[in-house]
């Protein structure tokens, strides 16, 4: 957390003289970084309304990926406090969602830890540090992260007074690999996984934030490391894009926070520029990610546990990278893996993306208790606590809808038209320009694009401000002009309503082929009435 100011209350020395609620019990939240503090806010609900318990959040900065902890803690109003303060402050019940930082073991309280993924599911790397030092192999077996004797013991007795798990098939594992301690373990189930369960009435209400209206969503999720879907195949966004046609797919993609935190959110941006004025919705780092799971008719991701999420609530699920030597093969994601189809680079895209199929089995492994993960947890940490619970029932917080915004409208569209003249009636196919020049009959590119070769090439201009009349004089190739109202201004001076601007390549088209525009064009099944007036300052006059 860097050099900080010890904090006065709630729990410096003095607390007591400036505390307006004196709290009976005090909760310190281990959040070693934004990874593992989201998946804490998931169980945090357990205090819900009980005027007794008060939580502070401190981390020791030994974490790598700590970039955006601060923000986001202030965001959520959490009082913090330095990790020093922590060590040296005597709290009731201390929650960890991770092994690794150190300084577990320094803490004066009861310890219960719980896994910041979907269970415990990759083999340990080789340069993160335990509570004793290196990772090192038991029995020459390859230890999994988080469930090994470097991980949860300390001078051969348990680090924590309760170790939480959500499946007694990770519980097995434990009582293999460590079974000093065998009697910490707690099944629990998995409150993330309850979050998303209790949100999978909100889906149209995601899919509508999102303005997918009927276009398929198709989610691509990425964990971290050079072996996730980003880091084997970072082309894959603008693959996606370029082969999904504008006006029937829309891609949403999301990154775990660590690689947010690794390489900066600007870094992560401008990488994915291109990508985002072709239509692309990214997904912040801290929230937002189970809603995208849940808006989607198909995901894409990897080894990480959000593409096993989906797959537990039911989203036909495709693979674009799986390090299968690097997952534990007894996990929800091991057999995900095992089960779910794998994206083939070599072949088109949107075939194997309409034909991908759900893999119902992982639900299984995910959690033993499905609902009741807030119930059991409450009542955990508040015996651990010594303090009864609350005599209501505990609250299950549904997914909010916070990082879910409207696809931008694409900067750049190649519009490929198909008229059938004799029945008033056009197709339209469109795909982002930049990314797929070649794919269509007309160039529609907004002014403000930053690439002056789409610019210069454009037979329809965008704008939101500037005058058509004198763009058009400044762009001799441009044939129209079109406005956010519908507005289309032709060269010889016309300007024709059609109420949206994404239908100017069918005027023109329309307008290209020398017959009179009719009163109604069905555009792919929709009518749009256009109407036109004559202006007499035409740019090609002047």
């Amino acid at each position: 957390m860097g050099e900080r100011s010890w904090v006065d209350v709630p729990v410096g020395v003095r607390a007591h003289q400036w505390m307006t609620v004196p709290a009976a019990k005090r909760v310190l939240v281990i959040a070693h970084n934004l990874t593992t503090v989201t998946r804490l806010m998931d169980v945090l609900s357990v205090f819900d309304s009980d005027f007794r318990v008060q939580v502070v959040v401190s981390w020791s900065g030994t974490d790598p990926f700590t970039l955006g902890l601060d923000d986001f803690m202030r965001r959520l109003g959490v009082v913090t406090i330095p990790w020093e303060q922590a060590l040296r402050t005597e709290f009731d019940l201390a929650i960890a969602a991770s092994h690794h930082g150190g300084g577990l073991t320094e803490i004066n309280a009861p310890v219960a830890i719980m896994s910041h993924g979907i269970g415990y599911t990759k083999y340990s790397p080789g340069n993160r540090k335990s509570e004793i030092g290196n990772r090192k192999s038991v029995n020459g077996q390859r230890q999994t992260f988080g469930l090994s004797p470097q991980w949860l013991l300390y001078d051969g007795q348990p680090i924590a007074e309760a170790l939480v798990f959500s499946h007694p098939e990770q519980v097995a594992r434990l009582e293999r690999d460590v079974p000093e301690a065998a009697h910490t373990a707690v099944i629990a189930g998995d409150p993330c996984y309850d979050r998303m369960l209790a949100s999978l009435g909100l889906r149209r209400h995601y899919r509508r934030l999102l303005g997918a209206d009927d276009r398929k969503v198709v989610t691509v999720s990425s964990t971290w490391s050079d072996g996730s879907l980003l880091g084997s195949w970072p082309e894959l966004l603008r693959s996606l894009l370029a082969e999904l046609p504008i006006d029937e797919y829309q891609v949403v993609a999301f990154a775990h926070p660590n690689a947010w935190a690794a390489h900066g959110p600007w870094q992560i941006r401008t990488w994915l520029a291109d990508c985002l004025r072709a239509g692309l919705v990214l997904v912040p780092p801290a929230e937002g990610w189970r809603a995208a799971l849940i808006a989607a008719d198909v995901v894409v991701g990897d080894h990480g546990a959000t593409t096993t999420y989906a797959a537990a609530i039911g989203r036909p699920v495709l693979l674009a990278a799986f390090p299968d030597d690097d997952v534990v093969a007894e996990s929800a994601v091991g057999l995900l893996g095992r089960l779910a189809g794998r994206l083939d680079r070599r072949r088109p895209l949107r075939a194997q993306l309409d034909r991908a199929v759900s893999v119902p089995e992982v639900r299984d492994l995910v959690t033993a208790v499905p609902g009741e993960s807030t119930r059991l947890l409450r009542a955990l940490f508040y015996r651990l606590m010594g303090l009864s619970e609350p005599p209501t029932e505990p609250v299950t917080a549904r997914i909010s809808d916070s990082g879910l915004t409207a696809r931008p409208a694409p900067t750049a569209v190649s519009a490929h038209v198909t008229l059938d003249i004799p029945n008033g009636q056009a197709t339209m196919v469109r795909y982002p320009a930049e990314i797929q020049p070649a794919a269509g009959t007309h160039l529609m590119v907004h002014i403000g694009h930053p690439q002056r070769t789409l610019r210069a090439n454009a037979d329809i201009l965008g704008t939101d401000h500037e005058d058509p009349t004198d763009l058009l004089a400044a762009h001799p190739g441009c044939a129209m002009v079109a406005t956010p109202d519908g507005t289309l201004t032709t060269r010889d001076g016309r300007h024709i309503d059609v109420g949206n601007p994404d239908y100017a390549p069918v005027i023109q088209a329309w307008l290209d082929s020398g017959e009179p525009l009719p009163t109604t064009i069905t555009v792919n099944g929709t009518p749009v009435h256009p109407s036109s007036s004559a202006s007499g300052n035409s740019p090609s006059s002047r």
